[in-house]
Parts: C-alpha cells; sequence; structure tokens
C-alpha cells in the first residue's frame, strides 16, 4: 500500500492554496458582476440618449433602434427592425447592399460639418440630420471618433461605387453604428433669422457697437443712405461727431451712453452727415445684448431714415418765421403779406401731408419689424422654457445644475423684456397708425380693478405692498373695451410696484362723477412711491420719456404711458398725474358711462 507522507508544513501549503483559489474566485465572481452591470448601463444610456442611434448590419438590416431615433423617424423599434435602413435614408441606386460604405462615403466626402443627411420620416414629409458614426465588434465598439467627423472611421479611402467583398459575408462583417441628431428646427430657424436679417438690410440701417461703444459692423445700407465707405466708421465711437454732424450736445449723448450702459434699450432720433456734408436724420432703435451677469457686451442699433419728415417740419417752421418777419417789416402792403401768407399756408400743408406720410410709413416699419421680430423671439421663449424643465428634471452635477438653471433664466428675463418692448411698440405703431380697434361693451370697472389685482397679487406679496380698494355704493358698469381698460390698469398698477418701497400702501378708489353734462367714473390710483417732479407731471406721458427720478432704477422705455393716454383718449376720456401731499404720485383717468354713438 503506496503512503502520502503529508507533513505539517505540506498541510499548511495546500490549505494556503486552497484559499488562494477561493479568492481569486470571488475576484473573478465579482469581475464578472461588475462587467455585466456596466453593460447593462451602458445599454440604457444609449437606448435613452438625447441622439438617436441604430445599429444595422452592412446590408442595411437594422439591429437595434433607440427612443431617440423613434422620435426622430416615427417608427418603433418593432417595426423598424423588420425593415432595412434605405427606408429612413434613400440612398443612391448605386449602394444596392451596401448601406454602410454610402454612409461612410457622405461624411468623408461632405464639404462642410454643417451639410445635413437627409432622412425620412415615416409620415413622408423630409428631416434633416446630423450623423456620425462608429463600428462595433465582437472585441469592442467604436462609439465616437475624437478626432472629428472628417477624418475615416474606418481608416480606409472609400470608393462608393467599388465592391465590398467584406459587406457580401454577412458572418464575418462588423454592425455599423450610426448617431443621429434632427437638426431640421434648426435649420429652419436659421433660414427664418437670415429672410428677416435680409429684410432688416433692405429696409434699415444697422450699426452694432462693442461694450465700449466702438463700431464693429455695419450694414451697406445704412453706409449707402450717406454715400460713404464702411471703413468710415469702423472703430470709431461717436460717428456722429466724426464729419461734424452730431447735432446732440455732449451731455445728452453721454446720458444716452449711461442709460444704455445699465442695460436699457432706447429709442430717439439721430443725424449723421452725408458725402456732400448734408443732414441725413434718423429714428434710432438700439438695444444691449446682456452677458450671464446682465452686463451690456454688445449693443444692436435699428436705423429709419426720416429726412424728408425733418426737412417737411424745417420748411414748416422756415415758412412760419417768413410769416412772422413779414408781421413785423410789410405792415404796408396787406395785400402782398395775405398773397405770401395764403401761398406759405398751402406749402406748409403740403409739407405738413408729406411729414405725415413719413410718420405713417414709420409707423407701419414698426408694426411690420415688430409683428416679424415676435415670431422667433415666441421660438427662443419656448425652447428657454422647455429648456429649464429638462435642466430641472436632469440628474446632474449641483453645480452644472445651478449654472444650466442661471443661464436658462438669464436667456428667458432678457427674452420676456425685449418681447414687453415689441409689444409696446406693436401697440404704439397701431395707435399711430389708427390701426388700434375698439370693441365696447357693458363691463363692470370694479370688477376690471379686482381682477387686475389678483393678477398681481404674487408681485404685491414679494415686494410686501399692501393693495387696497376702496368700496363703493353705486353701480361702476360702463361702456368701454374691457382688454384696453385691463391693459391700462395694469400698466399703472405695475408702475406703483415698481416704484414703492416694501410696506407701502397702493390705494385704489372710483368716484361718480359728472363732465359737461355727462355721467363718468373717475378710478385714482395712489402709491407712496418716489415720485415725480412737479414740473413732470405732463411730459411723462410723452412717448419716449420717462421720470427723472425713475428712469435711473427701473429701465423701460418710457412707451407705456403714452400708451394708456392713447387708449383713454380712445374712450373719449382723460387721464393725468397729480402728486400726493405724503409723498408718492395719484394716477387718475375719467371714462363716460355711455360712448358717444
Amino acid at each position: 500500500m503506496e503512503t502520502t507522507n503529508l507533513t505539517p508544513d505540506k498541510v499548511n501549503t495546500l490549505l494556503q492554496e486552497v484559499e488562494t483559489l477561493k479568492q481569486q474566485n470571488q475576484e473573478v465572481s465579482q469581475a464578472g458582476f461588475e462587467l455585466i452591470s456596466a453593460q447593462t448601463k451602458l445599454q440604457s444610456l444609449l437606448h435613452n440618449a438625447s441622439d438617436g442611434i441604430i445599429t444595422f448590419a452592412p446590408d442595411g438590416t437594422v439591429e437595434t433602434f433607440n427612443i431617440a431615433a423613434q422620435h426622430i423617424f416615427g417608427y418603433s423599434e418593432g417595426e423598424i427592425v423588420t425593415r432595412k435602413i434605405p427606408d429612413l435614408i434613400p440612398c443612391p441606386d448605386w449602394v444596392e447592399d451596401n448601406v454602410g460604405a454610402y454612409i461612410r462615403y457622405f461624411i468623408s466626402s461632405r464639404a462642410s460639418d454643417e451639410i445635413p443627411l437627409l432622412g425620412k420620416h415615416r409620415m413622408g414629409f423630409d428631416v434633416l440630420l446630423y450623423v456620425s458614426t462608429g463600428q462595433s465588434s465582437d472585441h469592442d465598439t467604436v462609439l465616437f471618433d475624437d478626432e472629428g467627423d472628417d477624418i475615416d472611421p474606418f481608416a480606409e479611402e472609400i470608393d462608393p461605387f467599388a465592391n465590398d467583398e467584406e459587406s457580401d459575408n454577412e458572418e464575418t462583417a462588423n454592425s455599423i453604428v450610426c448617431f443621429f441628431r434632427d437638426i431640421t428646427l434648426d435649420k429652419k430657424l436659421e433660414k427664418e433669422l437670415e429672410d428677416h436679417k435680409y429684410a432688416l438690410d433692405l429696409a434699415a440701417g444697422v450699426i452694432v457697437r462693442d461694450k465700449d461703444f466702438r463700431v464693429i459692423d455695419i450694414n451697406d445700407n445704412f453706409c449707402q443712405m450717406l454715400g460713404r465707405n464702411r471703413d468710415d466708421f469702423i472703430g470709431e465711437q461717436f460717428i456722429q461727431s466724426k464729419f461734424g454732424g452730431n447735432v446732440i450736445d455732449d451731455v445728452r449723448l453721454q446720458q444716452r451712453r449711461e442709460f444704455l450702459s445699465d442695460g436699457n434699450p432706447w429709442v430717439g432720433e439721430a443725424c449723421f452727415l452725408n458725402k456732400h456734408h448734408e443732414q441725413t436724420w434718423f429714428t434710432e432703435s438700439s438695444t444691449p445684448f446682456l452677458d450671464d451677469d446682465n452686463i451690456p457686451y454688445q449693443y444692436l442699433s435699428i436705423l429709419v431714415n426720416i429726412t424728408d419728415r425733418k426737412l417737411a417740419e424745417e420748411e414748416i417752421k422756415q415758412h412760419r418765421d417768413n410769416l412772422q418777419t413779414l408781421v413785423d417789416e410789410q405792415t404796408h402792403d396787406i395785400t402782398l403779406a395775405k398773397e405770401a401768407a395764403e401761398a406759405a399756408q398751402k406749402e406748409a400743408e403740403q409739407a405738413r401731408k408729406s411729414a405725415e406720410e413719413a410718420n405713417h410709413a414709420k409707423s407701419e416699419f414698426l408694426a411690420n419689424m415688430s409683428h416679424e421680430l415676435r415670431t422667433p423671439m415666441h421660438g427662443i421663449i419656448s425652447f428657454t422654457n422647455f429648456g429649464l424643465k429638462r435642466a430641472q428634471k436632469q440628474v446632474l452635477d449641483p453645480a452644472d445644475r445651478d449654472k444650466f438653471l442661471r443661464f436658462f433664466t438669464n436667456i428667458q428675463t432678457s427674452s420676456r423684456r425685449l418681447m414687453g418692448l415689441l409689444d409696446n411698440l406693436l401697440d404704439l405703431a397701431k395707435l399711430e397708425s389708427g390701426k388700434m380697434t375698439y370693441r365696447f361693451q357693458l363691463a363692470d370697472l370694479m370688477q376690471l380693478v379686482e381682477s387686475i389685482g389678483t393678477e398681481f397679487s404674487a408681485k404685491l406679496n414679494e415686494h410686501k405692498l399692501i393693495f387696497s380698494i376702496m368700496p363703493v355704493t353705486f353701480s361702476t358698469s360702463l361702456s368701454c373695451d374691457p382688454g384696453k381698460i385691463s391693459q391700462v390698469l395694469g400698466n399703472l398698477i405695475s408702475n406703483a410696484i415698481k416704484f414703492s418701497e416694501e410696506g407701502k400702501n397702493i390705494t385704489v378708489s372710483l368716484e361718480q362723477i359728472t363732465v359737461d353734462n355727462r355721467h363718468a367714473i373717475e378710478l385714482s390710483i395712489a402709491d407712496q412711491g418716489v415720485g415725480i417732479p412737479n414740473d413732470e407731471l405732463k411730459t411723462v406721458f410723452d412717448k419716449f420719456i420717462q421720470s427723472s427720478n425713475t428712469k435711473t432704477n427701473a429701465g423701460g422705455t418710457g412707451l407705456g404711458l403714452a400708451i394708456c393716454q392713447e387708449m383713454i383718449q380712445g374712450h373719449h376720456g382723460k387721464i393725468w398725474a397729480e402728486q400726493n401731499t405724503d409723498g408718492g404720485t395719484t394716477f387718475k383717468f375719467i371714462l363716460p358711462i355711455q360712448q358717444e354713438s
């Protein structure tokens, strides 16, 4: 009988080897589990990626089809795996079954990464796609190429007309991975913006300035209107004064610059000299572009030529001066003075008509441009809201999440502010051109006030303001356009909130009165804010004018009160402002109970 000599040392050695094998077995099992978990996570990420991801055999048979691809092409995964990728990507006749070669050829031969691949949605319409590729094998999967899309992912020169022998052998061929991004809407928005820019370039002058107000770009139309070269303006700060044509004094010019530097849009008149050193007048609308910290980094100015109108106004003034000189120097010849006066009056009337036509053309332009700019602005606001919602739902690092939310919030605030300016310009253009319509009906003025108060309740609470509506003992029903009166009430209450400190009162009261033997209602909105100087109580209702007590703090364009005045006058009423004895301002307006037929 054979015996084994097992010494204690040999036993201990064998036991240690057993323990080592057990430990290695556990490590291998753990590594296998982690590999399976990583593969599962990778599959989940790819399936739920924001880009469409499709894998297919070289002959075009679809193998996998993630959720984003389903949204792009309109097919479910179950529907598309029974089809071939030419159903999604229309291919030339020479492709036959080698779809992979066609897509590689498209990527390598395109002149620019911006050139999209044309796809076809299940409903039959075209989709524009940004495409990149990778190739999977038994050993690894290439998903993205770090060297960029201009490099062939297969490291070989592609001949689209050559036969690919390897693709004919499906058992040895590798699957192809394609990444698609739908850029249809992006291209459409780019086209719309290009069209708008083209229309703007034809209709007006455009100047772009940097943060130091130096000109960095200027369109050809503006140069043509002045008969000057683009190089005359590039790099200059005060291009109005370069040729001695600045009729605005240095103080007002500096005030305008400070106003824009605070992030406020500015609208007014500007004068330049053409190549013949003749004055050329424009209405100028300047808008600051703000960075993430709400600091202007660029300024865009749109200029409309109003020289004809200014010349007509000057001609009227000259005729009036001539007439005055004839009441002073030619009193001995009344007949001659009368004939001159009649001739001057006719010329003045013609000049007035010309000025009205020029003003009407300006109003039409503002209305059209405001309407056209609102369309892309609605798109910007909608996509900003969508981005905010998506950023709030994404699982991100807190710092990245806060940064994304701050970026989208800044875009949203600036977009809404610009949309408010466009709405005011559109209303003003309608009022000036006589296209503002009023739909009079019986409405309760007290209910309109209560409704506006409810609408502003959140902002009132935010500013800790006390909003009160005094009770009445009479009927507050009258004939009006409820929408227009609500707009007036909203503007006045918004101003009261904007210029009042925390803890102050805003009080609304209604009184039944008689004006010119007609029954009417007088409404007052009293605040305890910064107030308006006595000599500015009338001018604050002029277009583009703001009170000196408010314009440096809250921004704005000076259009709100002007629009309120136009709407109240459209109701055959009256609006004005008064100083309060205990500080602040009271805005009042009167509306007749019955409108004139």
